[in-house]
């Protein structure tokens, strides 16, 4: 009886909820305050009227006159002219690496292209610029932006450690998880709604402090793994404890214990089922598993305490929130597929809709073709936009033959049928659209004197999405300097980009523009014929990023620019790293003098 009493006195019943609504209570504050620290730069950003209402909802809008961007991939070949350069190749089976060689290509003049500034007779409107909090505390961010382990940087270990260390200190403050179990099951339902609210698509969180939700997916995953382990402590300690008292099977018995175990196992399931490895080996497990589980859980918790209802209640209403605002962003249309064999992929046009996205935004599509198969119906899966808005091919995606989803994709797509004349036209399917998201969140690019975008294989499609609008808005837009620099395997892979680049590098006439292409395997006369405008080059070799940056941070201070040079990486995880090191390490006093640096990883 003292020995219970004392129990009573030490953990009195109303601490196990105050430390729970408390534990909320601060992570709510913790993301006021990086809402806070967001807020300039969501003010800038929709200071900008044409930002106001990009990047929300797919849709179709009458197009008028602009200079066209031509995006289509059916013609692979320039025809020679006074100011295209022939590449030379020189292949031979003997050789071992890389033979091909080029002569130099002029690249666009910076003086000539400060002096078309000056004397534009369409000066518009500069769009505001507001810097990364990166820029403002450099040695801080620089750290904490160092890659430790994956996609983990030294900051997301921290902000995890950070969080782990307060769900620990509420779950094991004056309490014994084996004699009093209650107090971690206090901590679990309160983490309810964070992990629903991370998951969902439509984030109001990732809203607030300005970035996608794929880039808040880590926090979810952990999340949900702190709350799969206290889950199962919570229950340990309960068997623990009946199983002492000799009472185990008597407590089994009741209904709202036997609820609580089907929690349990929904939790255990959707921990079991996220797993890289299940996630790699039955993707469709993956999806039916959180579908489900995610569900029952509600229920089963509710049925088992009471109290779990108002955390439930918050998780039905962002979990109910999001699905709706998913829904309101669907489109079912048609869409044309083109297989490009040269870069292993599928182009997918979607003339019906032509305009609400921004650069580097992706969308989830689902082809409605029973060529997909029965368990590719059920399939979504996401790739970035690959051009810009309003034009007449409407959306592009370029989408890479990389499983068993989009291999059945571009088997599919290679089934063409022809025109009147004769000429291709592609495969046509109805398609499920749903986006855009994530993207470059409240980064205006227009608004930098420089941008430098790093790409590998087919991620040469955010870059080309984020230059073309560039390019497009370059009356209004204070970049004016641009380089694209694509690493690629083979040089064939270039050939169904030439008359896009073409068509880019002309259109600049604000912005000096270079495309640096490097390749690292030589193919036996892929490429002979194909001519290179000014302004494209092709290389051997590893790409050199480093080299690029110093470059455009140059010819952006030689031409007056002070609002920063706009970094973008999209590409394999090496390439990511590697680019980050090297925006982290550049010089301090030329980053300042330029305006910072700031990377975004696509």
């Amino acid at each position: 009886m003292s020995s219970t009493l004392s129990e009573h006195l030490s953990n009195p019943p109303d601490l196990d909820k105050t430390l729970a609504n408390h534990l909320d209570i601060a992570i709510a504050i913790i993301i006021a305050i990086f809402a806070l620290l967001n807020a300039p730069r969501a003010i800038a950003r929709f200071a900008n009227h044409s930002e106001r209402f990009r990047g929300h909802a797919l849709r179709y809008v009458s197009l008028r006159h602009r200079p066209p961007i031509s995006t289509n991939a059916d013609s692979i070949q320039l025809h020679s002219g006074p100011e295209k350069f022939a590449i030379n190749f020189n292949t031979d089976d003997s050789s071992e690496g890389c033979s091909t060689t080029l002569k130099a290509l002029p690249a666009l003049p910076l003086q000539a292209i400060r002096n078309t500034a000056r004397n534009s007779a369409f000066g518009g409107q500069q769009p505001v610029h507001m810097p990364m909090l990166s820029s403002l505390v450099h040695p801080v961010t620089g750290i904490l932006s160092c890659h430790i382990h994956a996609e983990y940087t030294a900051g997301h270990i921290l902000l995890m450690a950070a969080y782990a260390a307060m769900v620990f200190y509420c779950g094991f403050y004056r309490s014994n998880p084996f004699s009093q179990p209650t107090r971690v099951g206090w901590v679990v339902a309160s983490q309810i709604p964070f992990v629903y609210i991370f998951a969902s698509k439509n984030n109001i969180l990732g809203a607030l402090v300005g970035v996608g939700y794929e880039k808040l997916n880590c926090l979810h995953r952990f999340i949900g793994r702190l709350v799969v382990v206290g889950a199962n402590v919570h229950a340990i300690g309960y068997v623990y404890k009946w199983s002492i008292a000799g009472k185990l099977s008597t407590e089994l018995a009741q209904p709202f214990i036997r609820w609580g175990l089907v929690a349990l196992v929904c939790f255990d399931l959707l921990g079991i089922g996220s797993t890289q490895f299940v996630r790699s080996k039955s993707y469709n497990f993956f999806i039916i598993t959180h579908v489900l589980g995610s569900f029952v859980f509600l229920f089963a918790a509710c049925y088992h305490r009471p109290a779990c209802v108002p955390y439930v209640a918050a998780a039905c209403v962002f979990y109910g929130l999001d699905h709706l605002i998913r829904i309101a962003k669907t489109r079912i249309t048609t869409a044309t597929l083109r297989p490009i064999p040269e870069l292993g992929l599928t182009r997918v046009e979607i003339p019906s809709l032509n305009s609400g996205w921004r650069a580097g935004q992706h969308v989830r599509l689902r082809v409605l073709s029973t060529g997909m198969g029965f368990f590719g119906l059920t399939e979504v899966h996401p790739f970035t936009i690959a051009n810009v808005e309003r034009t007449e091919e409407g959306m592009v995606l370029m989408c890479k033959k990389a499983g068993r989803w989009t291999t059945k994709m571009y088997e599919l797509s290679a089934a063409e049928k022809y025109g009147e004349w004769g000429g291709k036209v592609g495969k046509s399917v109805r398609v499920m659209v749903e986006g855009p998201y994530g993207g470059i969140g409240n980064t205006v690019m227009s608004s930098y004197s420089g941008a430098l975008f790093v790409v590998g294989g087919s991620g040469i499609t955010f870059a080309l999405s984020a230059v073309q609008e560039l390019v497009r808005s370059e009356n209004d837009s204070s970049v004016r300097v641009i380089d694209i620099v694509w690493g690629i395997r083979s040089v064939t892979s270039l050939t169904p980009m030439v008359q896009l680049f073409a068509s880019l590098v002309e259109q600049s006439t604000l912005a000096r523009l270079r495309i640096s292409v490097f390749y690292t395997r030589a193919s036996m006369g892929s490429s002979h014929g194909m001519y290179l405008p000014p302004g494209v080059t092709l290389s051997p070799g590893r790409l050199d990023a480093a080299k690029f940056l110093d470059d455009v941070v140059t010819s952006t201070q030689n031409g007056g620019g002070a609002t920063g040079v706009f970094v973008g990486v999209c590409g394999p995880p090496a390439l990511a790293r590697e680019v980050g090191g090297i925006v982290r390490t550049f010089d301090v006093l030329r980053r300042k003098m330029v305006g910072g640096i700031e990377l975004h990883n696509e």
